[in-house]
């Protein structure tokens, strides 16, 4: 099966400040600058740094190209004893970070400052992030460039001709041209590929990093059909993904899985069986649910898969390709998946999931009521008796409050379980005080009584 994820790059991040005034250096001032990979583990920067006087601090700059919200940097502090020249070393982890994905450009500079005060900045250096056991080899043509190692050139050749193909269905499908050239790295085996990236699953077969213009797979050793459906199916989720990159917006699943077996050409007999099977026995995914992410139970998966194919074909084949780029616009453009919906096709997700559901001869969809839920009890805020005000933070169990009229006042107070207690408190009180009183009463009468026999 294969699956399109976006790795978490999870590094400490600081935005550019405005710092000293930096001074030009010389060449010399930076010398031996490298970079050392332990491929896909770590990357290790080093130099030996020159100054006209005692250097007091020294940091790396570093980050990676990649499309990005906005530009920020990260920093790395290596250890130094302040002197006028000396070596200095950094260490970036990836399992601590996250990976890279193979062929991604890592940029690297020094900054040092010495006792004086002045500011000194290295050039900027960048490496290719790629292990440098295998042979590569590359073969481009039209801002494709398919790299590989320990295969024919005549099968990276029909790999390379199957994305040509899929520039060409994607952009008479759906509008979608690259915005630059796009590297596909072929490992001959899934094994290879998998050593390749950290934290991904074992099942792993392709992928397409959007932000990086990167696709990455694993060959199968038996299907050369899959083998070139895969290098169409990563592609389109390349240009999708690049298409409608947006910081606040997300893509549906469907939308995006469905365009990339669109890509395809159509369903295997498999995967069109196990669609029709659901149809007939009333056992479809709503549409609303395959917005998110896809069941990794592999029948579920597959379902979503071919259901979103459908979905998608019904699309195009009703209202063609030009609508279908409007709707990726929209959605780039960060409109809600119901409101790009319906300014393009006029119905949002439901509507067009019973409209899909007519023309493939699939029951009406069950329409679930919604559960009526209990009003919360507003709960007040109490003033606390003496310090700074109080901040409430959230907490994974707190109680929901609901709003009300902020025209009304509401009424401050105890709480109404320690009115009750303190009540109930009273009134045990009163009656010990009456049980002892009637008590002493009744003694005194019959004392008196008493008293009258004798006499």
């Amino acid at each position: 099966m294969r699956t399109r994820t976006t790795i978490p790059f999870l590094l400490l991040f600081s935005i550019l400040a405005p710092s000293p005034a930096v001074r030009a250096m010389p060449g010399r001032d930076v010398n031996n600058d490298r970079v050392t990979f332990d491929f896909p583990e770590t990357a290790t920067f080093s130099a030996t740094l020159t100054g006209p006087e005692k250097i007091t601090s020294v940091v790396l700059e570093y980050g990676n190209l990649q499309q990005s919200c906005g530009e920020v940097i990260a920093k790395g502090f290596p250890e130094f004893a302040p002197s006028t020249s000396g070596a200095v070393e950094w260490t970036w982890d990836m399992r601590q970070s996250g990976s890279l994905p193979p062929g991604a450009t890592i940029w690297w500079r020094w900054r040092y400052q010495d006792e004086s005060g002045d500011s000194f900045l290295g050039e900027k250096q960048t490496a290719t992030w790629l292990d440098e056991v295998h042979d590569w080899q590359s073969i481009s043509q039209d801002g494709l460039r398919l790299h590989y190692y320990g295969k024919d050139p005549a099968l990276a050749g029909s790999l390379l001709e199957a994305g040509l193909e899929g520039l060409r269905r994607n952009r008479d499908l759906a509008g979608l041209t690259p915005d630059g050239p796009i590297d596909i790295y072929i490992y001959p085996n899934y094994p290879d590929m998998q050593d390749a990236i950290l934290f991904e699953p074992s099942w792993t077969g392709g992928q397409a990093y959007a932000d990086f213009n990167i696709i990455i797979m694993g060959l199968s050793e038996e299907d050369d059909d899959w083998n070139r459906n895969t290098v169409i199916h990563e592609l389109t989720h390349q240009l999708v993904g690049a298409f409608t990159f947006s910081c606040i917006g997300t893509l549906p699943g469907w939308i995006e899985e469905g365009l990339a077996m669109f890509s395809e050409g159509g369903l295997d007999s498999d995967m069109q069986s196990l669609l029709e099977d659901a149809i007939r026995r009333d056992d479809l995914i709503t549409l609303r649910s395959l917005n998110g992410g896809f069941s990794e139970l592999p029948d579920k998966a597959n379902l979503s898969y071919s259901q979103s194919y459908s979905v998608i074909k019904f699309l195009i084949d009703t209202h063609g390709p030009e609508k279908m780029t409007r709707l990726l616009t929209a959605l780039r453009d960060a409109r809600p998946i119901d409101d790009a919906l319906l300014e393009v096709y006029g119905v949002d997700t439901d509507g067009l999931d019973d409209a899909w559901r007519r023309s493939v001869g699939a029951p009406p969809r069950i329409i679930v009521q919604p559960t009526p839920q209990s009003t919360p009890t507003w709960v007040p805020t109490f003033v606390p008796i003496a310090g700074g005000s109080l901040l409430i933070t959230p907490t994974p169990f707190v109680v929901p409050t609901s709003s009300f009229n902020e025209s009304s006042s509401p009424i401050s107070g105890p709480p109404l379980g320690l009115t009750l207690m303190l009540a109930c408190l009273c009134l045990l009180i009163l009656l010990i005080v009456g049980v002892f009183a009637l008590g002493l009463i009744v003694r005194r009468q019959n004392a008196g009584k008493g008293r009258d026999v004798r006499a």
